[in-house]
């Protein structure tokens, strides 16, 4: 039994250790990737703003902007502007020109080149004289026609050699003659540009709140580079909330150095309550962390260490205490 040929496994030329890969395609990388803008606050324009910008400048230039004719884009540049007498564009018949069947593709794209050409030399001629070349399709007679004119080009230079002549004749006199155009005061014209103005404004906005999204999905826009140490601080407080308890205030403490040295006999009465309070705390804590009553060892309390059993017991009296002072309120307004 012969043995089957082994076939020869293709040979890796490159660096094997994936780890030394990774370090040169990121070797590679370094100059591209998180890298910040070169200009801040900078961001590239699209191309049609660029060519909407472009033809923007070139009208303010006075220069004359060719646009291609949409459709005709095949059709020599020179034939499309010229027009006939009734203001199309004179365009000739393009044919289709199909390959033979014994010609190979190197005649046949010969054949197109020199037939475009030849028709694009053609257009040049027309619109260089003026003329029209029409060809004979069955005799292969070439005759030259000239073109009519536009009637509507000529009515308009016969109306502008009108106006010279006129202008001409009457001079000066004619112009101080004419009727003034009424024209807007200053006022009104600006009151008018400011409420366009600002109409436009409005329907931009309201445009924009449309298009946005709901309040929950809106997103903080940070910048390249930017760094937060800490999470907002809220300036708002909620409804009914005691800003003393919330939100720390400065030179509230009765034990500061500067306060106590500007109203000293403030400070003092002030370190009493406070000594005062103090002592009551301590007196409440002694009170609290007594042996354990027969309550507290009632049910699943016994299984609980001894703080949280002391400290349920403070929560329970706390919570006594206020009922009476509101039973005793409730009964003295009565």
């Amino acid at each position: 039994m012969a043995r089957k040929r082994k076939i020869p496994v293709r040979k890796h030329h490159g660096i094997r250790d994936p780890l030394k890969q990774i370090e040169q395609k990121e070797k590679k990388l370094s100059k591209v990737t998180n890298n910040p803008p070169e200009r801040k606050d900078e961001q590239q324009v699209s191309f049609k703003f660029r060519q909407f910008k472009r033809l923007a400048d070139a009208t303010k230039s006075g220069k004359k902007v060719k646009l291609g004719v949409i459709g005709k884009e095949d059709i020599p540049k020179s034939s499309l502007g010229a027009k006939t007498s009734g203001g199309s564009i004179s365009a000739k018949e393009v044919k289709n020109i199909k390959q033979f069947a014994n010609e190979t593709d190197e005649d046949y794209l010969r054949r197109v080149n020199r037939i475009t050409s030849a028709s694009v030399r053609e257009a040049q001629y027309e619109a260089k004289y003026g003329v029209n070349v029409i060809r004979n399709p069955k005799t292969g007679e070439i005759t030259v026609q000239k073109r009519p004119k536009n009637e509507i080009d000529e009515l308009l230079k016969q109306k502008q050699k009108e106006r010279r002549t006129a202008a001409g004749k009457n001079g000066r006199r004619k112009a101080n003659n004419a009727p003034q155009k009424t024209t807007m005061d200053a006022k009104t014209s600006r009151e008018l540009i400011k409420r366009a103005f600002k109409e436009a404004k409005d329907e931009v906005d309201s445009e924009n709140e449309k298009s946005a999204p709901p309040a929950e999905y809106k997103r903080d826009v940070f910048a390249f580079g930017e760094i937060v140490h800490a999470p907002p601080s809220l300036k708002t407080l909620p409804r009914k909330a005691p800003k003393n308890e919330t939100v720390p205030r400065p030179g509230r403490k009765s034990n500061l150095l500067l306060k106590s040295m500007l109203n000293p006999a403030t400070t003092e009465g002030d370190q009493d309550q406070h000594e005062g309070s103090g002592r009551k705390v301590a007196a409440k804590s002694k009170e609290a962390f007594k042996a354990p009553t027969k309550a507290q060892m009632k049910g699943k309390r016994r299984d609980l260490p001894a703080a949280t059993r002391s400290m349920l017991e403070n929560e329970r009296n706390k919570m006594i205490s206020l009922y009476r002072q509101l039973k005793n309120k409730t009964a003295a307004d009565a």
